[in-house]
């Protein structure tokens, strides 16, 4: 279970006595530090401080200058054995023990208690730490409940659960249980749901509008569609409270305390056009019809390409036709100085140029100008390494954040509803990261599929087989092979764009 060695561990020695048990019981300090410097002798271990907390109780660990010095000494490396004469010197608050426990397992630290013989490199002390984890993990479920069922009586009731990341229009003071409305933000909020309803303008149009006038979301960016849809559909502006809004099959509404900015009439309205709302995705074409998205980067901004769908065409069978083509993504919600001037594209332009810049490929020898690099077993062996280490160290890093977010949601600091919105966000990137870092080590095992295949094979073949491809494998090509096309669009005249491609790199 431990990487240490049983002899020559750095050990620090931590003592404690409260001035009621030295006088009551002689329990000295000199006492324990004696016979713990001599068990420490007899294993061959390495002293490497003795911590003391004097006539100090041990209800709390916040209070011990003794044991946050050797917390910190742990955490730098310093220690990796502690050694106590009972466990309640250490602490006799579980909630405290659960966490150097905790912290010892993090730091691949051992663990001695001399009095109950407790080892950390011994069945019987590693079955010490389980019994401890799985009481943690009871108290926890017990915790996760209480406060859940807290949260749920506190909505209820008629207040918010939000703490830092309040609806747009609202504020709420610190120490006050109710929300205020902010005037400036609720004037906002009256006005997009006017421009919604009584305007008939689309979300997305409302998002450039308020972009245009530099009117930034609660948490200061860019409003979008989505941002918008969340706004409108929020029923907070009606005087409601909502709980687990991430959840729909836990989720309620109740009235709250706070004074509502909409009427009834206007809200319920807006619901009911967004439920009858026409979707643009029933209209929309396969993916593979535009099979570049997700490649394509500005020239002039370094933004990405999106997919823009125009207006149908009926051609001479009377059957509408989709014309497909790219727009960049900081044309969509702004506008004025901020927005990208590049201009739409056609699909078929695109690939034009595609096939005209591979075609241009002669001189193999130069190959480096299109950002190719180095195919050679070693050095993709290499960067398979490296690529694995940097996964490694940012799932590390994502683990100590989740384990700092649990501390903080047991110590109440973080309230549930926030404690599950962040713990989900970190989930997933853990998620996404870990599923990288298994298909990097499955590549590195067997020395990368595509490890046969040179990029000049890779462009040999293009130019041979691009037209024979369908779009679903033109698709697959691109995902498998480009990592990104970046492309100027020029006006040559009225309602005429031309593309350029300035730069392709491979993966």
């Amino acid at each position: 279970m431990r990487k240490n060695t049983k002899t020559g561990l750095r050990t620090g020695i931590y003592v404690r006595v409260s001035t009621e048990e030295q006088v009551q019981e002689g329990f000295s300090i000199r006492a324990q530090s004696e016979k713990l410097k001599s068990y420490a002798l007899l294993k061959d271990w390495e002293i490497y401080d003795i911590y003391t907390d004097e006539g100090i109780s041990g209800k709390n660990i916040v209070d011990r200058p003794a044991i946050t010095r050797m917390i910190d000494d742990i955490e730098n490396g310093k220690v990796n054995n502690v050694l106590v004469f009972k466990v309640d010197r250490l602490t006799r608050n579980t909630k405290n023990l659960i966490e150097l426990v905790e912290l010892f397992e993090e730091y691949d630290c051992a663990f001695n208690s001399l009095t109950e013989s407790i080892d950390t490199d011994t069945p019987s002390g590693r079955m010490f730490l389980k019994i401890i984890g799985i009481f943690a993990e009871f108290e926890r479920e017990n915790l996760v409940s209480r406060l859940k069922l807290g949260f749920e009586r506190k909505v209820k009731e008629g207040y918010t659960l939000a703490t830092r990341s309040f609806s747009y229009g609202y504020i709420r003071k610190k120490g006050e249980k109710i929300q205020e409305i902010q005037p400036e933000e609720a004037k906002i909020v009256k006005e997009i749901f006017s421009m919604y309803v009584d305007q008939n303008t689309s979300m997305t149009r409302i998002a450039r509008i308020l972009n245009e006038r530099k009117i930034k979301t609660k948490d200061g960016t860019l409003w979008c569609t989505n941002k918008m849809k969340k706004l409108l559909t929020n029923s907070t502006y009606i005087g409601k409270v909502r709980y687990s809004t991430h959840d729909e099959e836990k989720y309620f509404e109740a009235d709250g305390h706070h004074e509502r900015i909409l009427s009834d009439e206007i809200f319920y309205l807006a619901q009911e056009k967004i439920k009858n709302m026409k979707r643009i995705s029933n209209t929309k074409q396969p993916k593979e019809e535009s099979y570049f998205c997700g490649v394509l980067v500005c020239g002039l901004c370094g933004s990405k390409y999106t997919t823009h769908i125009k207006s149908p065409i009926i051609d001479e069978h009377g059957e509408k036709r989709y014309r497909h083509s790219y727009r960049c993504v900081k044309k969509i919600h702004v506008k004025g100085e901020e927005a990208c001037k590049s201009h739409n594209i056609i699909h078929y332009k695109v690939e034009k140029a595609f096939i005209d810049y591979i075609d241009s490929i002669n001189d193999f020898v130069d190959i480096e100008e299109i950002d190719i690099e180095d195919t050679s077993e070693v050095n993709k062996k290499e960067d398979e390494l490296e690529y694995i280490d940097i996964c490694e160290k940012k799932l590390d890093n994502l683990i100590h954040r989740k384990k700092r977010l649990m501390e903080q949601y047991v110590g109440e600091e973080v309230p549930f509803e926030e404690y599950r919105k962040m713990m989900d966000i970190l989930n997933e990137k853990y998620d996404v990261l870990e599923s990288e870092l298994q298909r990097a080590k499955k590549e590195l095992e067997k020395g990368g599929e595509t490890s046969n295949y040179s990029h000049e094979d890779i462009i040999i073949n293009l130019k041979e087989n691009w037209e024979y491809l369908d779009n679903k494998d033109k698709q697959i090509f691109i995902q498998r092979f480009i990592k990104k096309i970046v492309i100027t669009v020029e006006k040559e005249r009225a309602n005429w764009n031309t593309v350029r491609i300035d730069e392709l790199v491979f993966n």
